[in-house]
This record gives C-alpha cells, structure tokens and sequence, in this order.
C-alpha cells in the first residue's frame, strides 16, 4: 500500500505539471517497447508540441500525436533499500523523457532518517558509471512552499524563412551536402530552430564548473575539476594553457541539429530547484549553470542528424554523439551499417538513434 506521504508527493507533482502548462499523468507505462519491461513512473510531465508541426518527421514518438515525454518522476516515501534506490535510477534511464527526477522523504525514513545520503550517493555513482543525462536527485522537503509559476511556453521561431541549406561535407567529401538538402524539406515543414554543426550544451554547463571550482578555489576533488593545463605533445613534452572547454574536452559538431526552446514555468521551477538542492547543486551541471547564469529560456535538443557516407567508424562515432546529447537521433549512413546500429543499439541502449539507408538520398 502507497504510503499517505508518497501519495501526497504524488499528487502535488501531479498538480504541479497541470499548473505548469504539462499534460500530467499520474502511474503511466511508455508501452512503445513490446514483450519487456517497462517502468510504471510515480509521475510523467509531456508537453504539448503541436505548433511545431512535427508530423513530417519520422521516429518521433509522440504520445496521441502531440505530446512529448517531457519529465518522469520516481518516489519513495520512506525508508528504502540501497538496491531499490539503484532501480529508480535504473527506471528512469529508460525513461524517454529528457528530464528524469527522483524524489525521497528523508524525514520519513525510519530510524537512520538516511535515505536522502543514501540516494545521492546512488545517483552520483551511477551517473559516473552508467554515462550523465538529465536526472535531478531530490527531497521531498525541497518541494514544499513552492512559488506560483507561470505557464510553460514554447518559444516561436523568429524566422521561419531563415533556415539555409547546407555548404560544407565532412572531411572535404561533397555527397553529404546533396544528402542534407534531399532531408530539408522534411525539417522545413516544422516551426524548429535548425543548426549545423550545433555543439551540445552539455560542454559549457560543465566547463561552467571547472571555472566556479578555480575561481572560489575550493579545495574539493571533484569529478568535474580540470587542471590548468594540458599535454600538447608527450614527446617533446609540450604544455598548453587551459582558456576553454575545448582545451580540455572533446566536443562534438552535429551535422544538423534542429530543436526548440521553452520559458516560463518549468524554467521558473528549475532555478528554484537549484536554489533548494544547495551545496549538492554541484552535482548537477546544467542546474549549477541556470542558477549562476540565470537564463530564462533553455534549449531542447529535439532531433540531431548525422550523415555518413562510407561504412567506417567515422559514422560509429556519429552514432555515439547522437545518442548522447539528442532526444532522437537519425544516422544516415550506408545500408551496411545496419547491423553496426543494431549491435549498438542492443548493447549499450542506444535506443534513441534510428538509422536511416543513405543510398535513397543519393540516386
């Protein structure tokens, strides 16, 4: 039996997605994967993206054809093994939300009142051996006497016009160029922002906090502390200065990129998150970075495109770019790598990457 506490959690999150501007569910399954398990969420957030005309596109999943899994929500209302905490995270990497919350009520926990320890060490530790994505570790208690917030909105695109075909191939190669403009007409039918060689975010949020660590000089090991300099060359040894993210981190260039932007309430409830969580904040790059830099509009990397034209490991490492730091993924690339996606897919749960046959954009 669902304990009062949790149900109260539960309803508040429930209410507070609906205030938000969210179609909010409460006990919701994304039965989309046939004969295996999948999660039954605490809470599920989905945003209505109608005005972004999204139909033209292929391997978008949306719920009765307008909602997109926004944000699940995992609870537990009391004490709780070191085991179950470890499946929530589990469940809500499968989760094909981009925003993954798990909430505990510490207070209720009996006796060592140590679930919320507890669970931040989980969630650190699997967050480092399982690969970071958006998932935010949170104490009931940090919910209460939450503000009023406005209504979630999509932010309209400017210029629908100004979105200008492709010039450049990878690595001096032309085909890819007459690849893009054949996909074009397909990403112009949507009121999307569309980019090339767009860099995740993911960099600067964390590059963000290797500045905040120097500048206060904490003297804290962190997992995201960079040294000031770095190895040019072993031999001869050569030293670099550290002045940007690239010196010290490798980040990828998306080939096409087209995505959309949100303000009002969920970034409201974000930056009060950040300043609830406090010193633990840390934790999380992308809300350390909206509670320094106060941005009121984030960006929602919705669908990347990677396109391949020869068999390599050029177009595994697309494959990986995509499934890390986009929604979805479509690789284009010869019909012999199917296989290589599939392998991929299956093994390390790739699932948001679709591999699309270049050679019919090449004829």
């Amino acid at each position: 039996m669902v304990k009062q506490t949790t149900k109260a959690v539960q309803d508040q999150l429930f209410q507070l997605g609906k205030d938000l501007g969210f179609y909010s569910l409460k006990e919701y399954t994304f039965k989309s994967i046939i004969n295996a398990y999948a999660p039954r969420y605490d809470v599920v957030w989905m945003l209505n993206v109608q005005t972004l005309n999204l139909n033209s596109l292929d391997h978008l999943q949306l719920i009765e054809g307008k909602y997109l899994p926004f944000a699940a929500f995992e609870l537990e209302g009391s004490t709780t093994s070191s085991k179950n905490q470890v499946g929530n995270v589990g469940n809500l990497q499968l989760s094909p939300c981009y925003y993954n919350f798990m909430v505990v009520n510490n207070a209720s926990a009996a006796k060592e009142n140590d679930t919320y320890r507890r669970g931040m060490k989980i969630v650190r530790s699997l967050q480092r051996v399982n690969g970071e994505r958006q998932l935010f570790f949170l104490d009931s208690s940090m919910l209460k006497k939450l503000p009023i917030f406005t209504k979630t909105t999509i932010v309209p695109l400017i210029n629908r016009e100004n979105r200008l075909p492709r010039k450049k191939g990878s690595g001096g190669e032309k085909q890819s160029i007459l690849v893009a403009a054949k996909l074009m007409p397909k990403l112009l039918l949507t009121d999307l922002d569309i980019a090339y060689d767009r860099k995740p975010d993911y960099f600067k949020w964390i590059y963000h906090i290797d500045q905040k660590f120097q500048q206060i000089k904490v003297p804290v090991k962190s997992k995201y502390l960079l040294k000031q300099s770095f190895t040019k060359s072993p031999v001869p040894l050569l030293k670099g200065e550290v002045k940007s993210a690239s010196d010290y981190y490798y980040i990828p260039e998306i080939d096409v990129a087209a995505g959309f932007s949100i303000e009002g309430g969920y970034v409201q409830f974000l930056h009060f998150l950040a300043q609830r969580i406090g010193a633990d904040v840390i934790h999380f790059p992308f809300l350390q970075y909206l509670l320094d830099i106060q941005e009121e509009t984030i960006y929602f990397p919705l669908l990347g495109i990677e396109i391949e034209i020869s068999e390599s490991k050029h177009a595994l490492g697309g494959l990986i770019n995509l499934a890390n730091f986009q929604y979805v993924g479509w690789l284009v690339s010869p019909g012999t790598m199917k296989p290589y996606v599939e392998t991929y897919k299956h093994h390390l749960g790739m699932q948001n990457v679709h591999h699309i046959e270049v050679e019919e954009y090449l004829v």
